[in-house]
C-alpha cells in the first residue's frame, strides 16, 4: 500500500523561500554563540563544585541514626531505600508495596513513512515526488490519521488508557527520609510480574507474560470473539506493561539537613546531590559525576556548532537556488556553500570556546594558547629555512 503525489516549485518561489530562511538562519547562528559561551561555563562551574564537594564530603558508615555533629554537612552514605507504601493502579488491579510502579501503554495503530526524491530542472525549478507507505506498529503515543494521504488507514480518536507512574509518599533511608527530587532518581527498575492470582480489571483483557493485551472496543464487546491479541493483533488494541522499583540499596552523597537531605551548594552555585543504585564509594560517584558533566559538555559543544552550520548553510541558501538555473552549477555552488559554512561554523566555535575559558579558566586558556603560538612560531622557523636554503647563492 503506497501513494505517490508529484509537487513542482517553481526557480522564483524557491528563491523567495530560501531568502526568507535568511532571516532565520541569522537567528540560529547568532543563538549558537551564547550556547556555546554558557556550555563552556556550566562545565567548569559543576567541575569546581564537585572537587570542591569530594574535598568536604564526609563518609558516614551508618545511616541507622541521625548524627546531630554532621548537620549542614556534605555526607556520603549508602544502606536501604525502604518504604511501606502500597502503591496501586486500579484501573487494572496491579497492588503492590513499592518506591515506583509505572504503567506503560502502547496502542496498535497505523503510521504513514514519507521519502521524497528532488530532481532539479532547467531554469531553476524543483520537481518533488514524494511516496507515502503504511505499517502498523505498537505506539505509545497517538498517531493521528487525519492528514494520512491515503484513506483506509484510521486510527481511533484516543485511547482508552494512557501511561501513568506512582511514587511511594515516604521513603526512609535508615533513620532519614529522602526527599522528592531523590526518589524520581532512584532507578533499577525491573518488568512487573503478574502473580498466578492475578485477576485483571478491565474486562476481557488477556494476561501473557509480563502483558496485559486488551482488546479494542468492538471486540470486546463481541462475547463470541476470542482473538488471541499478542498473536492476531488489530488496530486500536492495546498492550499494556508494568515496570517497578523495589525498596533497594542505594548509595547518596547530599548536604544533611536534620533527618532529610538537601543539595550542597558549591562556591559556585552549582549544588552536589549525587545518587546511586547499589552500593558506591564516593570516589565513584564523583567520578561517575564528571563523567556525566564531560559528556553532557560535549553533546552541547556539537550542539552549537551544528546550530552555528544550518544557520549559515540557510544564509548561504539563496546563491544555490540562483545557480539552480543550471542545475549542475547548482551542486556545485551548493557544496562550496556548505563548505564554507561548515568550516566557518568551526572556526566560530573554537574562538567562543577559546573566549570562554579565557573568561572562566583564564591560566589554562593562555598556556594553551601559549602552547600553540610556540608550535606556531616553529613551524614559521622552519618554513622560512627551507626558503633560505633554496634561494640561490649571490
Amino acid at each position: 500500500m503506497a501513494v505517490t503525489e508529484t509537487t513542482t516549485e517553481g526557480w522564483g518561489s524557491r528563491l523567495g523561500s530560501s531568502i526568507k530562511g535568511v532571516v532565520i538562519g541569522l537567528g540560529l547562528f547568532v543563538i549558537g554563540f551564547p550556547v556555546l559561551f554558557w556550555n563552556e561555563g556550566n562545565y567548569v562551574k559543576t567541575a569546581k563544585a564537585l572537587d570542591e564537594g569530594e574535598g568536604a564530603c564526609i563518609a558516614v558508615d551508618s545511616n541507622a541514626k541521625v548524627d546531630p555533629d554532621m548537620n549542614g554537612k556534605l555526607v556520603h552514605m549508602t544502606g536501604k531505600a525502604d518504604t511501606k507504601d502500597v502503591l496501586a493502579d486500579d484501573t487494572f488491579g496491579v497492588s503492590l508495596t513499592a518506591i515506583r510502579l509505572s504503567r506503560k501503554v502502547e496502542m496498535y495503530q497505523w503510521r504513514e513513512h514519507s521519502k521524497t526524491e528532488e530532481k532539479k530542472k532547467l531554469g531553476g525549478g524543483v520537481e518533488k515526488k514524494t511516496t507515502y507507505t503504511y505499517d502498523k506498529a505498537w505506539s505509545e503515543e497517538l498517531i493521528s490519521s487525519a492528514e494520512f494521504k491515503e484513506q483506509g488507514h484510521d486510527n481511533p480518536p484516543a485511547m482508552e488508557f494512557t501511561s501513568e507512574t506512582w511514587l511511594a509518599s515516604a521513603v526512609s533511608f535508615g533513620a532519614f527520609r529522602l526527599n522528592d527530587r531523590q526518589v524520581k532518581r532512584i532507578g533499577s527498575g525491573q518488568a512487573y510480574a503478574f502473580p498466578t492470582s492475578f485477576v485483571c480489571r478491565v474486562e476481557r483483557a488477556q494476561v501473557a507474560g509480563t502483558v496485559i493485551y486488551v482488546p479494542e472496543p468492538a471486540t470486546r464487546e463481541n462475547a463470541l470473539n476470542k482473538r488471541n491479541v499478542a498473536s492476531q493483533p488489530r488496530i486500536g488494541d492495546m498492550r499494556v506493561t508494568f515496570e517497578v522499583v523495589r525498596p533497594h540499596d542505594i548509595s547518596l552523597v547530599a548536604k544533611q539537613s536534620g533527618d532529610t537531605f538537601v543539595g550542597y551548594t558549591a562556591k559556585t552555585g552549582k549544588k552536589v546531590d549525587l545518587l546511586s543504585d547499589g552500593i558506591r564509594d564516593s570516589a565513584e560517584m564523583f567520578e561517575a559525576a564528571r563523567s556525566s558533566n564531560s559528556t553532557l559538555t560535549w553533546l552541547v559543544r556539537i550542539g552549537g556548532f551544528l546550530l552555528m552550520f544550518i544557520g549559515l548553510s540557510m544564509v548561504l541558501k539563496p546563491l544555490s537556488v540562483l545557480a539552480d538555473v543550471l542545475p549542475i552549477l547548482g551542486d556545485i555552488v551548493e557544496m562550496g556553500t556548505g563548505l564554507v559554512a561548515g568550516l566557518v561554523a568551526f572556526a566560530c566555535a573554537l574562538v567562543t570556546i577559546a573566549i570562554a575559558w579565557l573568561f572562566y579558566r583564564p591560566v589554562i586558556a593562555i598556556v594553551l594558547l601559549a602552547i600553540a603560538a610556540f608550535f606556531v612560531w616553529k613551524l614559521y622557523q622552519k618554513r622560512a629555512a627551507k626558503k633560505n636554503a633554496a634561494a640561490p647563492a649571490p
